[in-house]
């Protein structure tokens, strides 16, 4: 998926504009090594669009999660991340100590288990969100 050209096409289509501080957002997004936090999204952006502060940031950012073109992470560490939502289906890995995060590939969430539960309870999933939480390999060496 080029979320570049369905970021213009979904807010266009929910009645929104690809305004320069979307665009600059969706492009610190796309470059970076995400997730960031909304800070270091501000941060980020301030570098290329001086003048824009943290207010717009987050009511952006918030606006291109509710429309799918950007994934919110809930982190354990109390700040919410951020990063583009992608087309292939993952789930992350988080270290609580150093908060590193990364992808994986796997589902638990299998189409057997799905079917045979929520079915049941006449539910229909639309998306799922799984995080495992530990200790990556750098911080269990300083143990």
């Amino acid at each position: 998926m080029n979320i570049k050209v369905n970021a213009e096409e979904i807010l266009k289509n929910s009645g929104y504009k690809l305004t320069q501080q979307r665009r600059v957002i969706i492009e610190v997004l796309r470059n970076g090594g995400g997730p960031y936090t909304a800070n270091e999204i501000f941060s980020l952006v301030s570098d290329k669009y001086s003048g824009i502060n943290f207010s717009t940031i987050y009511r952006n950012l918030e606006l291109l999660v509710r429309l799918g073109i950007v994934e919110k992470l809930s982190i354990i560490d109390g700040y919410c991340h951020f990063k583009l939502a992608g087309e292939n289906h993952h789930h992350h890995i988080i270290c609580n100590k150093c908060g590193q995060i990364k992808e994986i590939d796997i589902c638990p969430f299998s189409e057997i288990l799905r079917k045979a539960k929520l079915e049941d309870l006449d539910f229909e999933p639309t998306e799922h969100k799984f995080e495992i939480y530990g200790i990556c390999s750098k911080c269990k060496g300083k143990e």
